[in-house]
């Protein structure tokens, strides 16, 4: 712990993965010598470092939003999966950055890959904190694709469950449809033992390694969203899955991604606005831009339409389900976004691969594959079957001893 403080005070004013003043080095130093001395058999994370998004509330310290209205709009009960964690001796190092109300509108946290470039969003300072060292673990959301895309640009592992298996109780919503609580973490062993702790109703389940398993390929509109480079090492990828038990499949996955996207657009910022139409017109001045953008697209969707977005949304969920039990397809293999990371801070990158599993609530699992020569991290995200969350982490372990695992660099290191 000791190296990991000084890791921190030295290079935290750098990344700025945390809300300033929520790293206290002495209050997580102490913490840590009370965990770290507990029994691991009744606190399996004693010892585990944690870092929470700034949308979900822990008792002690405010929720700020990455907003400049007030902190009290905010304000509530400790969120359960935060009291599983801290029950299970995680011991908490600060609340991590996130965008506006977890939308758009980027916070101040750099990429510790390279500082040039965005960690990605909405959980920004989630991505950067694991991916720095900082901690082990980091809760953060998703609604589109703001676990899998900056654990991806980061370089770490990301996991987002299947729709409802971690409570959102005490995380302020985007869209209470879409919105899932998920985990960064700095390998497969820290995310299973913090999964088992936090995902209702986690079991054991069986892998067979003599069984051959289909990995479907989503063609068409989909996976022409990627530029050339993140296709050809996708490919490489693919290519070592595929002489292994793994089998791929091709299956064209849908006909119109943008008109997809553009429905779910529609569909979350609707219910955004009816998260934030109570606060809107006395603080609309203090909302940021893109914030302020989405709210107002959420305004003009009429009831009627609103419900045939439900309905769509309900629809898609179905037939992903049926198309993957058609296809006999074990688990879907995808990049994790169709660029590496941005140049910048001003956006947070394109979130269009990584939407399509939060809008069929299917489970993801993001893995850094390799890196480029501006040390920016590839990866891939590997995504199962609804409700078999433990059966695609038994893939996420056999496919990171095939593929190798990855060791990155951080600027400091370079």
């Amino acid at each position: 712990m000791k190296n990991r403080l000084k890791l921190i005070t030295k290079y935290e004013p750098s990344v700025k993965a945390f809300v300033p003043g929520t790293f206290v080095q002495k209050k997580v130093n102490d913490a840590y010598k009370k965990s770290n001395i507990l029994n691991r058999s009744t606190h399996p994370l004693a010892g585990t470092t944690l870092g929470i998004k700034d949308i979900i509330n822990i008792d002690g310290h405010l929720t700020e939003c990455g907003s400049n209205l007030p902190s009290k709009l905010f304000s509530g009960p400790q969120a359960s999966c935060v009291t599983k964690l801290l029950n299970a001796g995680a011991v908490f190092v600060g609340k991590t950055v996130t965008t506006e109300f977890a939308i758009s509108d980027p916070g101040l946290t750099h990429n510790p890959r390279n500082l040039g470039h965005t960690p990605g969003g909405s959980s920004s300072g989630s991505a950067a904190a694991v991916a720095a060292g900082f901690c082990d673990v980091a809760l953060g959301t998703q609604t589109s694709g703001s676990i899998i895309r900056p654990a991806g640009f980061c370089g770490v592992i990301g996991y987002k469950p299947t729709f409802g298996r971690i409570p959102t109780d005490g995380v302020l919503p985007f869209s209470k449809s879409m919105d899932h609580v998920g985990l960064m973490a700095t390998d497969l062993d820290v995310l299973e033992k913090t999964l088992k702790v936090i995902v209702k109703d986690w079991s054991e389940v069986p892998y067979n390694d003599n069984h051959n398993y289909n990995l479907g390929v989503p063609l068409g509109s989909y996976i022409e969203l990627a530029d050339s480079d993140i296709t050809l090492q996708y490919l490489n990828v693919l290519e070592k899955l595929s002489s292994s038990i793994y089998q791929a499949k091709n299956v064209k996955l849908i006909e119109d991604v943008l008109k997809y996207n553009d429905e779910m657009d529609e569909l979350i910022h609707a219910e955004l606005y009816q998260v934030h139409s109570k606060w809107f017109k006395r603080y609309r001045d203090d909302y940021k831009a893109l914030s302020l953008q989405s709210i107002e697209a959420g305004e003009i969707v009429k009831k009627e339409r609103f419900v045939h977005l439900k309905e769509k949304a309900n629809a898609y969920t179905s037939w992903m389900q049926s198309l993957m039990s058609k296809e006999q397809i074990d688990l879907w293999v995808a990049p994790t976004a169709p660029t590496l990371a941005p140049l910048g801070l001003s956006n947070t990158g394109d979130f269009k691969m990584a939407s399509i599993w939060s809008y069929t609530g299917l489970p993801v699992l993001c893995l850094p594959t390799s890196v480029n020569i501006n040390n920016l991290p590839y990866s891939i995200q590997i995504i199962g079957r609804y409700g078999e969350d433990e059966l695609l982490l038994k893939h996420a372990k056999r496919i990171q001893n095939i593929i190798g695992e990855l060791q990155i660099k951080n600027f400091w290191e370079i």
